[in-house]
């Protein structure tokens, strides 16, 4: 009989942080975990808050720097009577030592202060859990900063993996962020379609043409958060970086000169069939796709950002005029 059971309990209104472990682990005495972060987290016995986590919970993936996205658990993994190897201090058997990058010897122990270069090593037997949430992920590629989950974590420990957060405040959070979340799957083994082999060797990626461009995306996504300039709330997958003065000719990543778009806003703005007016940031169409009506009907609305004062005036009055000249 196959040893994994399925959790089918749920519980309504209860969030979790849920930190990705692997190099940026603060403490050494636990092998990380194989997460695909997009998809599930795995974790276990030895976890602080493993019985608490339930089917229909909200969950935030997060490093120790930002959020990477969010999701509900739609399905529990529980695996009983697994084997995990713990490394321990070889002096006092604490297993709270870290790692030292540039001193030898390679490991100190926070408790008792002994140095050492291998530890001490133990099999022990625990329950492992695999919570998935790939049907509802949302990317958050730092849009969430550090500060907002300390202030929206109900627990003050900076290295508890799975942390107790409040619910209402992290999804007033996100949708401030214009991230829209879709509504819960029923908590149900029959609910659950996606297959439990998790995906190896891809990820998701935004391609970084120009040196850069990434981290000017990131700069764009942290001060505006995933919307899209023109049409409101978009998924990251489509929202791409734009530059007001073109790159070509500054090579330079401006973040006041730059706005996220949507994907096809982005090509009708480089292409010069869209603009912005810098005076009251209304919207403007070319005429040309007057016969389509999902572009538009864009004309004359206001842009859909909460700050836009905070952009570069002159440069989107400069690339206005250039562009409705040729309309």
């Amino acid at each position: 009989m196959d040893e994994t059971m399925i959790s089918t309990g749920e519980a309504v209104g209860r969030a979790w942080s849920f930190l990705i472990a692997g190099e940026e682990r603060q403490f050494q005495g636990n092998a990380g975990y194989e997460d695909v972060v997009e998809e599930s987290y795995s974790y276990d016995s030895t976890v602080g808050n493993h019985r608490r986590v339930a089917l229909g919970d909200l969950v935030v993936i997060r490093s120790s720097r930002e959020a990477l996205g969010i999701g509900y658990v739609e399905q529990l993994e529980i695996l009983p009577n697994r084997e995990k190897l713990r490394s321990r201090c070889p002096g006092c058997g604490s297993t709270g030592f870290k790692e030292r990058t540039s001193m030898r010897p390679r490991f100190r122990c926070s408790p008792c202060g002994m140095a050492f270069d291998r530890p001490s090593a133990e099999t022990i037997k625990v329950t492992s859990y695999r919570a998935h949430y790939g049907g509802t992920w949302q990317a958050l590629e730092g849009c969430l900063e550090r500060a907002l989950l300390s202030e929206l974590s109900l627990s003050r420990s900076d290295q508890q993996s799975i942390k107790a957060m409040d619910y209402s405040g992290i999804l007033a959070a996100v949708a401030s962020r214009g991230i829209r979340l879709p509504r819960r799957r029923p908590a149900s083994v029959d609910a659950w379609s996606r297959p439990f082999e998790l995906p190896g060797g891809r990820w998701r990626t935004t391609v970084a043409v120009r040196r850069g461009q990434d981290a000017f995306r990131r700069a764009l996504v942290r001060r505006y958060g995933m919307i899209c300039a023109v049409t409101g709330p978009a998924p990251a997958e489509v929202l791409e970086a734009a530059h007001l003065r073109s790159f070509a000719i500054t090579e330079q990543h401006r973040v006041e000169q730059g706005l996220l778009f949507r994907s096809d806003i982005h090509r009708l703005f480089d292409s010069g069939l869209l603009a912005i007016r810098s005076d009251d940031f209304i919207v403007q169409v070319a005429p040309s796709l007057g016969g389509y009506a999902g572009y538009s009907e864009l004309d004359g609305t206001p842009i859909r950002i909460p700050t836009p004062e905070l952009i570069d005036r002159r440069a989107l009055s400069e690339h206005y005029a250039a562009t409705v000249a040729t309309w």
